[in-house]
């Protein structure tokens, strides 16, 4: 079974496409060897909807997925770094799509 995390953001696709670059760069040793990371991307009216539900109106989302499952950073700790990189009040992290983490 696969895990990944689908961050919703509050960023302009190009504002989010430079702070994943960032992030990459930050991590060498995380990215792409333990976790998989996409460029970002404009979300589809499905998308949008369920990061409505979850008090996000989204401009742009990123996939983040597990390559690796002998790492020890867990995919809480993945999403705590994202917020991070990205700011708390820009995004929403859903675990496999559905649960908020």
């Amino acid at each position: 079974m696969s895990i990944g995390l689908t961050c919703f953001t509050k960023l302009t696709c190009a504002d989010l496409q430079h702070k994943l670059n960032e992030f990459a760069k930050r991590y060498p040793d995380v990215f792409p060897a333990h976790y998989y990371l996409s460029t970002a991307g404009i979300p589809y009216p499905i998308q949008k909807e369920v990061s409505n539900e979850f008090g996000l109106e989204p401009l742009s989302y990123c996939y983040i997925s597990v390559n690796d499952k002998s790492l020890k950073i867990s995919t809480d700790k993945m999403a705590d770094m994202i917020r991070e990189a990205l700011g708390a009040g820009n995004v929403i992290v859903l675990l496999n799509g559905e649960d908020l983490i």
